[in-house]
Protein backbone atom coordinates (compact mmCIF):
# COMPACT_ATOMS: atom_id res chain seq x y z
CA UNK A 1 0.00 0.00 0.00
CA UNK A 2 1.22 3.60 -1.04
CA UNK A 3 0.39 6.72 0.11
CA UNK A 4 -1.22 9.52 -1.78
CA UNK A 5 -1.04 13.14 -1.57
CA UNK A 6 -2.37 16.46 -3.02
CA UNK A 7 -0.05 16.38 -6.52
CA UNK A 8 -1.60 19.16 -9.07
CA UNK A 9 2.30 19.86 -9.40
CA UNK A 10 2.62 16.19 -11.84
CA UNK A 11 1.45 17.32 -15.24
CA UNK A 12 -0.43 14.08 -16.74
CA UNK A 13 -0.81 13.40 -20.35
CA UNK A 14 -2.76 10.32 -20.99
CA UNK A 15 -4.46 7.87 -23.92
CA UNK A 16 -5.44 4.33 -24.59
CA UNK A 17 -3.25 1.57 -25.02
CA UNK A 18 -2.67 1.14 -28.99
CA UNK A 19 -4.45 4.69 -29.68
CA UNK A 20 -2.29 7.38 -29.47
CA UNK A 21 -1.55 9.80 -26.59
CA UNK A 22 -3.39 12.68 -26.21
CA UNK A 23 -2.26 16.08 -26.40
CA UNK A 24 -4.29 17.12 -23.06
CA UNK A 25 -1.94 18.40 -20.44
CA UNK A 26 -3.61 17.59 -17.00
CA UNK A 27 -2.87 18.39 -13.41
CA UNK A 28 -2.96 15.45 -11.35
CA UNK A 29 -5.51 14.99 -8.17
CA UNK A 30 -3.56 12.79 -6.34
CA UNK A 31 -0.95 10.43 -6.83
CA UNK A 32 1.74 7.80 -5.15
CA UNK A 33 3.60 4.75 -5.93
CA UNK A 34 0.65 2.80 -6.68
CA UNK A 35 -1.01 4.98 -8.95
CA UNK A 36 -2.42 8.18 -9.54
CA UNK A 37 -5.84 10.43 -10.14
CA UNK A 38 -6.51 12.99 -12.59
CA UNK A 39 -9.49 14.64 -14.91
CA UNK A 40 -10.38 12.52 -17.80
CA UNK A 41 -12.62 14.44 -20.74
CA UNK A 42 -14.85 11.19 -20.44
CA UNK A 43 -15.59 8.27 -18.47
CA UNK A 44 -13.00 5.52 -19.12
CA UNK A 45 -14.47 1.38 -18.54
CA UNK A 46 -13.00 0.23 -15.84
CA UNK A 47 -10.19 -2.12 -16.45
CA UNK A 48 -8.85 0.41 -19.45
CA UNK A 49 -5.64 0.10 -19.74
CA UNK A 50 -3.82 3.54 -20.18
CA UNK A 51 -0.29 4.92 -21.79
CA UNK A 52 1.02 7.86 -19.31
CA UNK A 53 3.50 10.58 -19.24
CA UNK A 54 4.00 12.18 -16.12
CA UNK A 55 5.79 15.41 -15.77
CA UNK A 56 7.51 16.00 -12.31
CA UNK A 57 8.68 19.65 -11.38
CA UNK A 58 12.26 19.76 -11.50
CA UNK A 59 12.87 16.70 -13.40
CA UNK A 60 14.37 17.07 -17.50
CA UNK A 61 13.03 13.22 -18.48
CA UNK A 62 9.16 12.39 -18.24
CA UNK A 63 7.58 9.50 -16.94
CA UNK A 64 6.69 6.66 -18.97
CA UNK A 65 4.15 4.63 -17.36
CA UNK A 66 1.19 2.14 -18.16
CA UNK A 67 -1.83 2.23 -15.69
CA UNK A 68 -5.40 0.22 -15.27
CA UNK A 69 -8.91 2.57 -14.73
CA UNK A 70 -9.92 1.30 -11.35
CA UNK A 71 -12.67 3.83 -11.21
CA UNK A 72 -13.85 6.54 -13.43
CA UNK A 73 -16.52 8.93 -12.72
CA UNK A 74 -18.39 12.25 -13.11
CA UNK A 75 -17.34 15.51 -10.71
CA UNK A 76 -19.80 15.97 -8.31
CA UNK A 77 -21.79 18.95 -9.97
CA UNK A 78 -19.72 19.36 -12.95
CA UNK A 79 -19.70 18.13 -16.74
CA UNK A 80 -15.72 16.81 -16.16
CA UNK A 81 -14.49 13.32 -15.06
CA UNK A 82 -11.79 11.75 -13.42
CA UNK A 83 -9.95 8.30 -12.93
CA UNK A 84 -8.51 6.34 -10.23
CA UNK A 85 -5.65 4.53 -11.83
CA UNK A 86 -2.87 1.48 -10.61
CA UNK A 87 0.07 1.62 -12.29
CA UNK A 88 0.37 -1.64 -14.30
CA UNK A 89 4.41 -0.68 -15.58
CA UNK A 90 6.89 2.04 -14.50
CA UNK A 91 10.24 1.88 -13.84
CA UNK A 92 11.28 1.03 -10.13
CA UNK A 93 13.62 4.35 -10.53
CA UNK A 94 10.58 6.17 -11.94
CA UNK A 95 8.41 4.86 -9.00
CA UNK A 96 10.62 6.14 -6.60
CA UNK A 97 10.90 9.34 -8.03
CA UNK A 98 6.97 9.91 -7.52
CA UNK A 99 7.58 8.02 -3.77
CA UNK A 100 10.23 10.72 -2.93
CA UNK A 101 8.36 13.59 -3.71
CA UNK A 102 5.22 12.07 -1.66
CA UNK A 103 7.43 11.93 1.11
CA UNK A 104 8.99 15.30 0.74
CA UNK A 105 5.94 16.65 0.69
CA UNK A 106 4.80 15.22 3.66
CA UNK A 107 7.85 16.16 5.49
CA UNK A 108 6.94 19.55 4.50
CA UNK A 109 3.59 19.87 5.57
CA UNK A 110 4.18 18.50 9.36
CA UNK A 111 4.67 21.53 11.51
CA UNK A 112 8.02 21.82 13.31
Amino acid sequence: MYVRIEASFIKVKYGVVGTRMREVVRAAKDVGGGGIRFPVNKRLPHGVKLDLELTLPHETVPIQAQAQVIWSARIHGRRTYEAGCQFTRIDPLDRGKIIRRVHQALRDRKPA
